[in-house]
């Protein structure tokens, strides 16, 4: 993964109170993760960052689309995507970052934070894991080759091994 150094947020320097970032999230994004599930995207993404004494807020306001290729025809689909999310960094002793919830414990030392690692989790977690296009918009000839190349119980074509295994569950 590259360090994405756009989406590193200095907050040593940061006033106390809100402090909004807006940032914009393209293909290359999930590409520095390695992901290449998204054909397109085109997302908005607006943070405020609150920082407090003891800890800091960051709430996170998203909104796009994403191109994904249809599970059924191989076409791309769009998908609108929206939420928001938050995230609380508190410090503690220690050298590691340790994640719990959606609370983020930094060491003392720490003056700066990398989010771009949690909008990614966040936005390929909750994309659907099965997509595709209403039956109308799929691509006709990709549904003609899948019905040609299926076998389907009206041509008295199937495998004998579904039949034994539907006995087996109804005895």
């Amino acid at each position: 993964m590259k360090m994405l150094k756009e989406f590193i947020i200095p907050f040593s320097s940061l006033k106390f109170g809100s402090n909004f970032h807006e940032f914009e999230i393209d293909k290359t994004f999930f590409e520095a993760f390695n992901y290449s599930r998204y054909e397109f995207c085109n997302i908005t993404l607006q943070i405020d960052f609150r920082k407090e004494n003891t800890l800091m807020d960051l709430q996170f306001n998203y909104s796009g689309y994403l191109e994904i290729l249809c599970d059924r025809c191989l076409d791309n689909v769009t998908i609108e995507s929206s939420g928001k999310f938050s995230n609380i960094l508190k410090f503690r002793h220690g050298v590691d970052e340790i994640i719990n919830d959606d609370v983020i414990y930094l060491p003392y030392e720490s003056y700066e934070f990398n989010i771009a690692q949690l909008f990614y989790e966040y936005i390929v977690l909750n994309t659907p894991n099965k997509v595709k296009h209403n039956k109308d918009l799929c691509n006709i000839q990709q549904l003609e080759l899948i019905n040609k190349y299926s076998p389907s119980n009206k041509e008295g074509i199937y495998d004998l091994r579904w039949s034994k295994l539907k006995d087996l569950k109804n005895n």
